[in-house]
């Protein structure tokens, strides 16, 4: 089936078509040239793949170069949790040690598999990011298939994550962290909030709301509403905005909820 927007008034003549390495390329330099591009010809297969390899390659990078035991890190993640709650590992029952050496070997044993479940992550977010991204489409009326707001979700994670992974390589590379760095980094050695920065005493869902203002999230955004007007019959990045902007609203609320709730940093 053809593209509903090829047939509408005043649709735009087709861009030329680029190879996969020039959008690849072209995500860093003239990203609306490449969300003009995927209007036509819908591509996300290319940016979920680079992603793949990416996220697999990060992975196997971190366990030969940080030379930290995946059982200290869990162990010291769970000390962390007593003690927020004002307990201390020597306060537990015998029964609630022998459990939590349970998580502790089970959360090591993963690690073996770790590869595997980032690509699986990966893959399902972007899926999942998209059909979100596509029923905020339906919402404001903008005609797209969910090809094309998946190929743009693709593109977009890929150009904004893949900046991510290269810098956090580059920081483990000039100095490899250790388990209470590896538990503050939360996923990221990249400071790109202002979170890190902050004092660990402040309440926890002040940190939470901090931490969403993000370089990363923002720059995602800003792509997600270029792409999206892109594929759009008639919409402009600002009219588009809207919906990342709101799953980002979103989000921030919920995590300070979250932390408001549970009492969690």
């Amino acid at each position: 089936m053809q593209d509903a927007n090829e047939h509408s008034p005043g649709a735009e003549a087709h861009p030329v078509p680029a190879t996969v390495w020039q959008r690849l390329t072209g995500m860093f330099f003239t990203p609306g040239t490449v969300f003009a591009a995927l209007r036509h010809q819908p591509d996300f297969l290319a940016p979920i793949l680079v992603m793949a390899l990416l996220t697999a390659g990060f992975s196997v990078f971190f366990t030969v170069w940080v030379k930290v035991d995946p059982k200290e890190v869990a162990r010291r993640a769970i000390e962390r949790q007593l003690e927020s709650q004002g307990k201390r590992w020597s306060d537990l029952s015998d029964a609630e040690q022998r459990q939590f050496e349970q998580g502790i070997e089970f959360s090591a044993g993963l690690q073996r598999f770790a590869p595997l479940i980032g690509i699986g992550v990966s893959v399902l977010a972007t899926l999942a990011l998209a059909g979100v991204y596509y029923l905020g489409m339906l919402l404001a009326r903008g005609q797209a298939t969910f090809r094309q707001v998946l190929s743009v979700t693709a593109y977009a994670t890929y150009a904004t994550e893949s900046v991510k992974y290269v810098l956090n390589i580059l920081i483990i590379l000039l100095r490899p962290p250790d388990a209470e760095q590896i538990l503050k980094a939360r996923g990221s050695f990249v400071i790109s909030n202002p979170a890190p920065l902050l004092p660990e005493s402040l309440p926890g869902w002040m940190l939470a709301a901090v931490s969403w203002v993000d370089v990363f999230s923002l720059w995602f955004i800003v792509l997600m509403a270029i792409g999206l007007a892109a594929v759009a019959y008639r919409k402009t990045p600002q009219q588009m905005a809207i919906i990342p902007g709101s799953l980002w609203l979103l989000g921030l609320l919920g995590s300070v909820v979250f932390a408001l709730v549970t009492g969690g940093k």
